[in-house]
């Protein structure tokens, strides 16, 4: 019998923790909702897996690491049968650093999220499954071509846009709805980087109106949104509220208009891919930004910017030494591993990825996969910075000069890594469905 539970951590952290999303921005000083972790088990009856949806920017590879190990000591689910993504919430804490309430929230993290699996695997139920697709209009290409030539953050309404949101519906067998997973592409950045309270802007939204009105749990699934931002920004929470609203309404449709059938079938594969790293396009190049990063890094000491911001130049000053010093010996980076991962659940493939993926890749892997139904998911089993379209490359901009680890070869690899992972679950599973 195919079987699912699910079940809910609180991982709202206290206040007063650095926020995460925003380089300069202070601590946060209130909670204006909560965060949650909603984890999904399912079983074929032979094979068992995980997935983890976090209201969080994002989770390192460690850190998956350390919740993979617990849950397999709690609950027997194989370490590469787990899944941990993140909504890639702006609104939300610091994982990583050495603040004592950073490091004490991040070593309760690992428990909340391995507890929440190990609930849903005690609770698990004979359930029908169904996908259904649906469209929506709260995202838009956020990388805007200025007439002198730079790219900035802002609006592109020709650029390309993953306008699909999916939905799984699993049911229980007497028909009782049990849980949702909701695919869908943009970033939650809508109350802007001023914003200070705790939240888990629009996804949080979409989430509590289809609780309240379906009573089942939703799972939210961040897509390839690397380049794709909300239409509505401002500081304020009326946008997340708005956008939820939208977004959840066109879930709910599609949700009451897709039926279930018996599900029998499961699998899931891992790759781990080698990435390029960023090398810039001469050794002038790489020495310009190494030397702007370094004038920064001086003003914002100067100025008494806030910790988080001075530890993001810092990152990115160490990964800029590591490029200048290679232009200058010859000797390459060393590669970047990227995971990338599979599930096979009967016709629906889902395929996910770390880092911040431009839309154009997800769209891509959807249309090539040898699923009919194919979500694909980013922010999931670690962070590696972004992952733009090599036609990016050329035009600059923040997520590929100041955001990116990665050459222009890495979209290409992760295209062709998600289409052989999906190839392997689509086999064990035969397409079912």
């Amino acid at each position: 019998m195919f079987k699912a539970g699910v079940a809910r951590a609180d991982i709202t952290p206290p206040v007063g923790i650095e926020m995460e999303g925003f380089a300069a921005r202070g601590p946060s000083i209130g909670v204006h909702d909560p965060l949650k972790a909603t984890a999904l088990v399912v079983t074929d009856g032979q094979t068992e897996a995980a997935i983890v949806g976090c209201d969080l920017l994002w989770v390192d590879a460690e850190l998956v690491k350390d919740v993979r190990k617990e849950v397999r000591r709690r609950t027997g689910i194989p370490e590469m049968n787990i899944t941990i993504a993140c909504t890639h919430n702006h609104f939300g804490p610091l994982i990583t650093g050495p603040d004592p309430d950073v490091m004490a929230y991040r070593s309760i993290l690992k428990y909340e999220l391995a507890g929440a699996i190990q609930e849903a695997s005690t609770n698990m139920k004979e359930v029908r499954l169904g996908v259904g697709w649906g469209t929506s209009d709260i995202g838009i290409n956020r990388r805007q071509r200025l007439r002198d030539g730079r790219t900035i953050l802002g609006e592109n309404p020709a650029g390309p846009v993953d306008r699909a949101v999916g939905v799984l519906r699993i049911d229980e067998v007497d028909g009782k709805p049990l849980a949702c997973l909701v695919n869908f592409a943009c970033h939650p950045v809508s109350q802007t980087n001023k914003m200070r309270l705790i939240s888990a802007d629009y996804p949080g939204v979409v989430r509590d109106l289809f609780e309240r009105l379906v009573r089942a749990t939703l799972v939210f699934l961040q897509g390839a949104c690397g380049n794709i931002n909300p239409v509505m920004k401002e500081f304020s929470y009326e946008p997340a509220r708005r956008l939820g609203l939208r977004l959840g309404c066109e879930v709910l449709r599609v949700w009451d208009e897709t039926p279930t059938r018996k599900a029998s079938s499961l699998a899931v594969s891992t790759k781990v891919v080698q990435l390029p790293r960023m090398m810039y396009r001469s050794k002038e190049e790489a020495e310009a930004m190494l030397n702007s990063i370094e004038a920064d890094m001086e003003r914002a000491g100067r100025e008494g910017a806030p910790r988080a911001y001075i530890r993001w130049l810092k990152k990115r000053h160490r990964r800029l030494l590591e490029v200048c010093e290679s232009w200058r010996t010859g000797k390459p980076l060393p590669k970047l591993p990227a995971e990338i991962q599979a599930w096979g659940v009967d016709g629906l493939g889902i395929v996910t990825s770390p880092g911040e993926i431009f839309t154009e890749i997800g769209m891509e892997v959807k249309e090539r996969s040898p699923f009919t139904d194919t979500f694909f998911v980013g922010y999931a089993n670690g962070a590696i910075g972004y992952v733009p379209v090599p036609s990016a490359y050329p035009e600059g901009g923040y997520e590929v000069n100041i955001a990116s680890q990665v050459g222009p070869e890495a979209a290409h690899i992760i295209i062709e890594g998600s289409l052989t992972v999906l190839e392997e679950v689509y086999e064990l599973t035969k397409g079912e469905g």
